[in-house]
């Protein structure tokens, strides 16, 4: 986890959000306001984490939310994010909080296969 963190906070435009309950860290958000391809219009989030013994008690949705949020707070219609293909229980996790597959191809550090998903935050613009 500490290495994953230390690459978003080196990404330029990248925000970090930490999750607490009753004092302690329960999990991680990162955005990236830009994304490093210019042709890319919509920011991403780029790492969310729970403290795996909390699964499948509601913080991971909570924490998406938030960081659609703030996106929405800061004019942003969409968001993007990549799922590892062999991580289905990611894209699980993300499909069912209305993230739609939009591509398949390499992530940009490693150059391993996923997907690339996106969500629409406002009305009116294209999904």
């Amino acid at each position: 986890m500490a290495r994953d963190l230390a690459h978003e906070l080196a990404t330029p435009h990248a925000e970090v959000l930490l999750a607490r309950s009753e004092g302690r860290l329960i999990g991680i958000a990162a955005a990236l306001a830009r994304h490093p391809d210019p042709a890319d219009p919509d920011p991403w989030i780029g790492l969310l984490m729970v403290d795996a013994r909390l699964h499948s008690r509601g913080h991971g949705r909570r924490l998406a939310a938030l960081v659609e949020d703030r996106l929405r707070a800061e004019g942003h219609t969409a968001v993007r994010l990549a799922v590892l293909d062999n991580n289905p229980k990611a894209l699980a996790f993300w499909t069912a909080l209305g993230y739609t597959t939009v591509a398949h191809r390499a992530d940009h550090r490693l150059g391993r296969p996923c997907a690339v998903l996106r969500k629409q935050l406002t009305d009116g613009g294209p999904s």
